[in-house]
């Protein structure tokens, strides 16, 4: 009978040895206080996180490592816990100096067979990169917040699926199509498809975005009431987290204004090139055979009459100039037809 007493108390001991060990060595705080709030107990870890030893801590109130702010919240820890209420949640911001440091508690009230509050068991861990990653977070959210705010400002944005059906269209999008947010979900690009582009053109763009490259184009686009807008287009795959293509990110920029500026130049080209022809063909032209039949004129007259011989030559000399004229004229277009091109290719 003393023998299996023994046994069964050599087992309680292991287990409470056991218990003691896990306590002790546990990756969380842990602190046993008091009914008052004094620490008992401390383990490894709590004592590393607040860089002292056990015997700095036990006998100290357990709100001592907090900072004066949080020790008036939680002073009277021990009055709030009751037998209906054996747990208490804590948020403790430790006054550690040069460290911001945040623990999350829960304090569980152990009580005697009468409700009496024997002792405190109180459970901590730290949450300083769980904030930090809620900062951070709330930082990115910011951030993107403001771009967007930024896109939907200056920026016509549409989203597609994969299918490169619409999800979403901001603002810009529906104020220059002239389509509502609901008219739009469901639908492609089709919807603004002004025709004006080849087949190939389109072709070329989704062979690009569907391997995953970023496409940029001038587009015409047509509104709902039969306009016509152009804008300059960037399209960005969207993958998910195994690198699989979801959808299509689509940022445009209206170009209308662009546009009629290209267009001006091209007239303004074409007629240069006009003049050039005119110049050349139907100006030059007539001076030249008024030149020659002069000169054929000159050669073979007999001269006896000084008053058409003069007007002869005052008609060769203002064909002359007229010649000269046409020449420094068409060399004028020339040059002003070379800049224009240039310009124009340095705008493409």
């Amino acid at each position: 009978m003393i023998e299996q007493t023994s046994v069964v108390a050599n087992k309680k001991m292991n287990i409470a040895d056991a218990r003691c060990n896990l306590l002790l060595n546990s990756d969380d705080f842990i602190s046993i206080l008091t009914p008052e709030g004094v620490r008992k107990f401390v383990n490894k870890s709590y004592c590393r996180f607040l860089q002292k030893t056990p015997d700095a801590l036990i006998g100290t109130r357990f709100t001592d490592g907090f900072t004066d702010e949080m020790k008036n919240l939680y002073n009277d820890l021990p009055h709030k816990i009751t037998p209906s209420s054996p747990t208490v949640s804590i948020r403790q911001k430790a006054g550690i100096p040069e460290k911001e440091e945040w623990i999350s508690w829960k304090a569980t009230g152990i009580f005697d067979d009468n409700g009496a509050l024997m002792e405190i068991m109180a459970i901590g861990r730290n949450v300083n990169d769980i904030i930090e990653t809620r900062r951070e977070k709330d930082k990115l959210t910011n951030t993107l917040n403001a771009f967007k705010k930024a896109i939907d400002t200056n920026i016509i944005c549409r989203i597609t699926d994969a299918k490169g059906v619409i999800t979403y269209a901001n603002d810009n999008f529906c104020k220059i199509s002239k389509y509502t947010q609901e008219e739009m979900q469901g639908r492609t690009h089709n919807i603004v498809n002004s025709g004006y582009h080849p087949h190939e053109f389109f072709a070329d763009m989704w062979k690009n975005i569907s391997s995953g490259k970023m496409w940029t184009a001038d587009i015409k686009n047509k509104a709902k009431d039969g306009t016509f807008y152009w804008v300059n287009s960037v399209i960005i795959p969207i993958k998910d987290n195994k690198a699989r293509i979801s959808g299509y990110l689509s940022l445009r920029i209206l170009i209308d204004e662009q546009k009629k500026i290209e267009e001006e130049r091209k007239t303004y080209l074409e007629s240069l090139e006009d003049m050039l022809f005119m110049v050349s063909h139907e100006i030059r032209g007539p001076i030249t055979r008024c030149q020659g039949l002069l000169n054929l004129m000159r050669e073979n007259m007999v001269l006896t009459d000084e008053g058409m011989a003069e007007i002869v030559e005052h008609l060769l000399a203002s064909a002359s100039e007229m010649d000269l004229f046409s020449r420094k004229l068409n060399d004028k277009i020339q040059k002003s037809f070379n800049v224009a091109d240039k310009n124009r290719v340095k705008g493409e």
